[in-house]
């Protein structure tokens, strides 16, 4: 089994338990982990692959948007008083 496969098999887990104990700051570093390979290759996904050299404007708008979505997770983890205004 591959290094990536079991990081897989590792973060579902995790993921599900975050999710049910309302610990979104988890889901905010996916979403900022996921920025870094997506800038790297040029291709990330909404609901089908886009493309940096095909679709550049849409491409930079995902990344942005999985950019403010880790953000705002992390955010109303650490202030949960403002929470309501970030989620």
């Amino acid at each position: 089994m591959t290094k990536a496969r079991i990081l897989n098999y590792l973060a579902f887990p995790v993921l599900l338990v975050a999710a049910f104990l309302g610990q979104y700051w988890v889901w905010g570093l996916l979403f900022l982990w996921w920025l870094v390979p997506s800038v790297i290759s040029g291709q990330t996904a909404l609901v089908t692959e886009v493309l940096r050299d095909e679709d550049p404007i849409l491409f930079w708008a995902v990344v942005i948007l999985w950019a403010l979505f880790g953000l705002m997770m992390i955010a109303a983890s650490l202030f949960p008083d403002y929470a309501p205004w970030l989620v």
